[in-house]
């Protein structure tokens, strides 16, 4: 039997996910990290992108925003501003919202936080593309090997 470890992601809305993993893997500023079990305990600021949760020989994809993970070795806490499992993604919805994002860089390439907030839109819009198409292609419940 595999070690497992508890995960739980939590929005200011509601707790989206509580459950025994095997590991995850999500994005940094310094890159994709993995947790496995007994990991080493860490607290980790989390960028927007592709949560790769792996859970009984399968394979969960998430898109996330900016948020925090802390691990102590037998459990996982990701608070973030917004999390979506990738069935949950309206591709088009999320195509509009990147276009949207993009014309507002370029409207507030003049004002410095009007400009940072543009970019988190778009990168979330990214990473809710990304892995929308994932999923479309069938890889959001797919075998370990991938």
């Amino acid at each position: 039997m595999k070690k497992k470890m508890g995960l739980k992601i939590v929005t200011p809305e509601k707790v989206i996910y509580d459950s025994e993993v095997e590991s995850v893997s999500f994005p940094t500023v310094q890159g994709e990290i993995t947790v496995l079990p007994n990991h080493v305990p860490i607290i980790s600021a989390i960028q927007p992108g592709e949560l790769k949760i792996r859970k009984d020989g399968n394979i969960e994809y998430f898109s996330v925003t900016r948020g925090v993970l802390e691990v102590d070795g037998k459990s996982m806490m990701l608070l973030t501003d917004a999390a979506e499992r990738a069935e949950e993604i309206d591709e088009k919805r999320a195509e509009e919202a990147k276009e949207k994002a993009r014309k507002l860089m370029t409207e507030k390439r003049q004002d410095a936080e009007g400009y940072t907030e543009a970019v988190a839109y778009f990168e979330r819009a990214l990473s809710r593309l990304k892995v929308s198409r994932k999923n479309r292609r069938g890889g959001h419940r797919g075998s370990m090997e991938q």
